[in-house]
Order: C-alpha cells, then structure tokens, then sequence
C-alpha cells in the first residue's frame, strides 16, 4: 500500500534519500553503557552516563581505555 502512494519529491521517505541533512546536534552516547552521555572525562575523553559509570572509567588502564575509544573511532595516544 505504501509503494502505491505518489509522494510530492520534497517529502522524505524510506525510499528517497535525498533530503536536507539534520539542523540538530548529533547525539553523544556512553561509551561503557551505550546510554546518552551527559559528560565527557577530561582525562581520558571517555563519555559516560552518570558518576557510577565515572567511577569505573577511573579504575581503566590505558590499554581499557584505548579500546574503548576505538571502538568510536577517536583512538588517541594517551601519555
């Protein structure tokens, strides 16, 4: 039914990409939980979720942390 509907071409659809990019920021999420990050480790540039999730970022080695910032692709040499 929905292949059917003729659709003006300024409408997005599943089908047509090509619309203007979003205005909104891009949304930042914990890098331990996945959930959204409301801060940022000065020291590590880990994104965490609250201070639980803090606390255990602080207990990481600096390999734990390079793997974790990897996985977002920010690999940087931390010193």
């Amino acid at each position: 039914m929905e292949r059917d509907q003729q659709l003006a071409l300024d409408i997005p659809t599943y089908e047509n990409i090509e619309c203007a990019p979003s205005i909104l920021p891009q949304k930042k999420y914990c890098d331990i939980t996945g959930l959204d990050a409301k801060y940022t480790d000065p020291k590590t540039g880990l994104r965490y979720h609250n201070a639980e999730i803090y606390q255990f970022i602080s207990t990481l080695g600096v390999p734990n942390v390079q793997a974790y910032l990897a996985s977002r692709n920010a690999a940087v040499v931390l010193k």
